[in-house]
């Protein structure tokens, strides 16, 4: 036995000995630490944009994905309850969020901040008046005017207002009133936006050339808000707005005179079994060259049910009025669409934390295929596409 303990010994030290000139040598050179960096531009490409809210105090953040097979290729951070507005040419991310000093309450700051979306840099930002509407993001809290000057934000103290953001000066020029009303629909032209009043009707204010003031006229009953409310949810068809009920009715509205008047009312569910109703977030999304709507569906419609996820993504013909294609799907709360003659559809679940892209097949009316997806990481309800 003590043999055999010596024997291990000597070997244990020798083995020692023949190690310590390369531990020595390990020593002596120099360490180099690791240096992170950042890529300068964003990938190239087209682009899906998802404003992930965040209901804790901060932050919110705004993630860039790929179209094409949805890897994050940029984020722009905000704070709390962010509402957000993409440009036409998908160049620049507009923000507003709230700031406060405990996270959560405390001294408050709302503030418009500016991305350059090929860099995802911070390029300015704006200091708004403490009223913005801190509420499940929309696309129509916050729209940019026609030719982009001027930027609208909807503001709620729980007083519903509107501020106007002059963009080209970097400063708020006024703070329209519209007591009983919200969201904000911007006309195609010049520098009007209508809003959804409490009683059914709408109401659009005209600005002046400068923004600093304004006019309004208020349109007759369009919906019954008791009935079958319509969602804030919108788009265009041509230079018509499209909104829906919760009961799956499409209201088709004309603002081009100045004043909203009913163009068509079309209930797509009408004839299905299953009482089915619109249900989600992003309710709304028009292919413009073959005139298809995409709406998230569920059954079993009941008061309440209006935000429940989707059972179904419905390709509807607006034009011929004709339900084309029923698609099944699990946790879709919101969808977008591509105004390409072969459309690709995007879609948002809250529940998986994801968001997910659809392939769309025109010869096979209109049914989508899920072929890609990524985390969103918070809670998501609109998202804007790019080309």
């Amino acid at each position: 036995m003590a043999n055999r303990f010596s024997l291990l010994t000597c070997s244990a030290v020798l083995a020692l000995q023949l190690a310590v000139p390369n531990l020595a040598q390990a020593q002596e050179e120099t360490f180099v630490p690791e240096t992170l960096t950042a890529k300068e531009m964003v990938d190239p490409g087209p682009k899906v944009f998802v404003n992930v809210q965040n209901w804790g105090g901060g932050p919110s953040v705004v993630r860039f994905y790929s179209a094409d097979d949805l890897r994050v290729v940029g984020t722009a951070d905000a704070g709390a309850q962010s509402h957000f507005a993409i440009s036409a040419d998908g160049k620049t991310v507009y923000i507003v969020s709230g700031y406060y000093s405990r996270l959560s309450s405390g001294t408050a700051e709302h503030v418009l901040r500016i991305f350059d979306a090929d860099t995802a840099s911070l390029t300015k930002e704006v200091q708004l008046p403490v009223k913005v509407s801190q509420y499940t993001d929309d696309a129509s809290l916050m729209q940019l005017s026609a030719d982009e000057k001027y930027l609208y934000v909807q503001n709620a103290t729980p007083a519903t207002s509107v501020t106007v953001v002059d963009l080209e000066k970097g400063e708020v020029v006024q703070e329209v009133p519209s007591p009983g009303c919200f969201g904000i629909y911007p006309s195609v032209q010049g520098h009007a936006y209508s809003t959804i009043c409490g009683d059914g009707t709408f109401t659009t204010m005209t600005l002046s050339a400068d923004g600093t003031t304004f006019e309004s006229q208020k349109s007759d009953t369009i919906f019954d808000p008791e009935e079958d409310p319509i969602y804030l949810s919108f788009d265009r068809a041509g230079a018509d707005l499209l909104f829906i009920s919760y009961k799956g009715v499409v209201h088709r509205l004309s603002d081009a005179g100045g004043i909203i008047k009913e163009v068509s009312t079309t209930p797509i569910a009408e004839g299905v079994e299953g009482d089915w109703g619109t249900s989600g977030y992003t309710v709304v999304s028009y292919n413009e060259p073959n005139g298809i709507l995409f709406v998230p569906m569920a059954s079993g419609r009941h008061d309440g049910s209006h935000y429940h996820d989707a059972e179904e993504i419905w390709a509807y013909d607006l034009e011929n009025k004709k339900l084309l294609y029923r698609t099944p799907v699990e946790g879709i709360t919101s969808v977008i669409t591509t105004d390409e003659e072969v459309p690709t559809l995007f879609g948002l679940d809250i529940g998986g934390g994801k968001v997910v892209k659809f392939e769309v097949d025109p010869e096979a009316k209109f049914a989508a295929k899920p072929v890609a997806e990524n985390a969103t990481k918070g809670f998501t309800t609109t998202l804007a596409a790019r080309q």
